[in-house]
């Protein structure tokens, strides 16, 4: 039996008292941390390889933040600065227990042997450090001489949860799985460990984004926002999102060095020739920027957040956003191990294996793993486009009738939630199916007024009186003509969708019967979507709650409500908006509409069985009223004419009118009734005769 001298022993209880060598945590790894080759041999860790990674690290001994996220392409040396760096400061300067979970079992296994134990091996300061009992030191758990302990260890709940770490690092986080165990994802695990430690905790997570972008319709509210999606990149829009940007050598303005700044290679057959030809362009001048001047741009490149720029003299300006999360974002182009002609060679060359194949696999790895960016499949990039329907907007005054039209619809989204209010489009058609985006707006005001006489939110699922408005401000508004301003043309008909939150549709039947009342009846509709595949585009139905429960809307059987086959529908109109020339089906927009009205045109997606479906929570209400528009002069036999023979209730003359009255929608006097002169057979649906209606049973 061996026994410790009292050397020994004075020397490990000296360790457990000492104070913490308080230094940032990168001048720690340079100090502390050899890195090693293999065969034996190791070098110092050299910050300036990797200038973008100091900044992060240093953010780990930070008390304003509670977390680290790093995002980044493989070859950035992350792992080497992040895990194993922080793992050096941790052991050396100031002791604590240490949590880092790889992806994988076997993951952890190769992390802690081929990595870790070589970076002890060839460190002396950490080397010193660790227990000199040999059951203190093993694959997935090391104790040191202070007491510290670190636990390597993979996504499981029995190693997650339970005990209390000051530190936590996950490693490789878009390969984990969404849930670990059923019990949640990694990030909100691996943090709970840290909270015993208060502001002293910290979990750092790194990885390159390799999930699924949930919304490709997205676009960024901010220029640093990155796209939703899960792992990864969601943590990092939970911080304070900060990218990596250059200094350009010719112009000063400071960029991000993105994979999308990259040219000079699409002139090339030979991959080969076209990788070596790659170059950075700056955005400001669209100067190139050579391959040998990465290293000298990543040493002046410094980290902004969201909100902040930096002019060409380095003055910082902007407000930051601010976080308990320090988040990092930096793409291929900056990262030190790889060079420019290998990324573009492996993007070209998975850009031939898409062509000849069809499968995406390579091309969404060159992008996660090399890019450092999420990957939007081939397929949601060939979808509609909403620029290209915006490069066709034509030059019409503002909320006017164009020469064209012979008649005008409203068709109306009524929207619940926080922001509640009708959506409101007007649609001029023409003869064969040529129609006229007229007007686009909201209402978002009642007329109630609170104790200050303020006008209160409109909420049409709790007020019916808030529905008169579309009497007010939409059935008995009139547009003036484009070429003749002292004419207006009033509204054939208008359709209202029925369905939303909890009161709409009661209330739609309320306003509905109203409007017959006051002899309206025949120019306004109630539209649902009907969830049954049926042969006919529109399905006629009085329904009834006779024995259903009383949430239920409370109609008799007295309204007609208009079921919609929206996917076949959406098919005609979706045809109708990729036609490139003015004539039968084309759809003419106004330049002074905003670009958000084409992508709510775009944001839905046709899935292969013919489905329509929003990818996300974005607007599609332009696509809609659209939809509603076509149904609306269906109903109304408009397939069935024989052009030029129109009948008077699709002729212009029918709904001109004399510019006499003031029709503004700021108007807030009561309804009144149209002054329009009304066709005399009035525009009555012909229901028995129209091959696109059924009349529906009771439901």
């Amino acid at each position: 039996m061996t026994y410790a001298s009292a050397a020994e022993i004075r020397r490990d209880v000296s360790e457990l008292f000492k104070a913490p060598h308080r230094m940032p945590v990168a001048d720690a790894v340079r100090r502390y941390m050899r890195v090693p080759l293999g065969g034996g041999s190791s070098l110092p860790w050299d910050a300036t390889l990797t200038p973008y990674i100091v900044e992060p690290m240093n953010c780990l001994t930070s008390r304003n933040y509670d977390a680290v996220v790093f995002v980044g392409p493989a070859r950035t040396g992350k792992t080497l600065g992040l895990i194993d760096g922080w793992i050096t400061y941790s052991v050396v300067c100031d002791p604590a227990d240490f949590l880092l979970i790889q992806m994988t079992e076997e993951k952890a296994r190769e992390h802690s042997k081929k990595r870790l134990e070589r970076t002890f091996r060839c460190s002396p300061e950490l080397h010193s450090r660790l227990s000199p009992r040999a059951s203190d030191n093993n694959v997935h758990d090391r104790t040191f001489r202070a007491g510290n302990y670190l636990k390597i260890g993979w996504p499981s709940v029995n190693i997650m949860s339970s005990s209390d770490y000051r530190y936590v690092a996950l490693t490789d986080y878009d390969r984990w799985p969404d849930d670990i165990d059923g019990e949640g994802d990694g990030f909100s695990l691996a943090s709970k460990r840290t909270t015993t430690f208060m502001s002293a905790g910290m979990t750092l997570v790194e990885s390159s984004p390799g999930r699924d972008i949930c919304d490709t319709k997205w676009k960024a509210s901010t220029p640093h926002e990155a796209p939703p999606a899960t792992g990864i990149l969601s943590l990092y829009n939970r911080g304070d999102r900060r990218r990596w940007y250059w200094p350009c050598p010719h112009c000063g303005e400071y960029f991000q060095p993105e994979i999308a700044s990259m040219t000079g290679y699409r002139g090339y057959t030979d991959p080969v020739l076209a990788s070596e030809a790659a170059r950075l362009q700056c955005p400001a001048c669209s100067e190139l920027i050579e391959p040998d001047m990465k290293r000298v741009l990543n040493s002046r490149g410094v980290w902004l957040r969201d909100g902040q720029s930096m002019d060409r003299e380095g003055q910082l300006s902007g407000k930051a956003r601010q976080s308990r999360i320090a988040s990092f974002w930096m793409e291929g182009p900056a990262a030190a191990y790889q060079t420019w002609t290998q990324l573009i060679y492996k993007y070209l060359t998975a850009e031939q294996e898409y062509q000849a194949t069809g499968s995406e696999e390579t091309l969404k790895a060159v992008f996660n793993t090399d890019f450092g960016r999420p990957y939007f499949p081939r397929t949601a990039l060939e979808q509609r486009k909403g620029e290209h329907l915006e490069s066709r907007a034509e030059d019409i005054p503002e909320r006017t009738v164009a020469d064209g039209v012979r008649f005008l619809v409203a068709t109306v989204d009524v929207q619940g939630g926080r922001h509640r209010r009708f959506v409101v489009q007007i649609t001029g058609y023409g003869a064969m199916g040529e129609r006229w985006v007229v007007d686009r707006y909201n209402i978002r005001h009642s007329l109630r007024s609170d104790a200050l006489g303020e006008s209160r939110p409109l909420d049409p699922g709790s007020y019916p009186e808030d529905w008169d408005l579309l009497l007010s401000d939409v059935l008995y508004k009139t547009w003036a003509l484009a070429s003749d301003p002292s004419k207006r043309m009033s509204l054939m008909a208008m359709a209202v969708d029925s369905g939303g939150e909890d009161g709409v549709t009661d209330n739609a039947y309320r306003f509905w019967r109203k409007c017959r009342r006051e002899g309206e009846g025949k120019r306004v509709y109630l539209f649902k979507g009907d969830s049954h595949k049926r042969e006919k585009l529109i399905t006629r139905t009085w329904p009834d709650n006779t024995g259903r429960s009383a949430r239920r809307a409370k109609a008799a059987g007295d309204v007609p409500l208009y079921l919609l086959q929206t996917d076949a529908l959406k098919d005609r109109v979706n045809n109708a908006l990729w036609r490139e020339a003015p004539g039968p089906n084309y759809i003419h927009f106004p330049a002074w509409i905003g670009s958000w009205f084409y992508d709510e045109l775009t944001y839905e997606e046709r899935s292969p069985e013919g489905r329509w479906r929003k990818p996300g929570r974005g607007a599609n209400e332009g696509f809609d009223l659209l939809v509603y528009a076509d149904a609306l002069v269906i109903l109304h036999g408009y397939e069935k004419i024989k052009w030029p023979d129109a009948p008077s209730w699709a002729r212009r003359e029918t709904w001109l009118e004399d510019s006499d009255t003031d029709n503004t929608l700021t108007s807030m006097s009561p309804p009144l009734k149209a002054r329009t002169r009304k066709p005399s057979s009035g525009p009555t649906p012909d229901m028995t005769n129209n091959p696109w209606i059924t009349n529906g049973g009771w439901i």
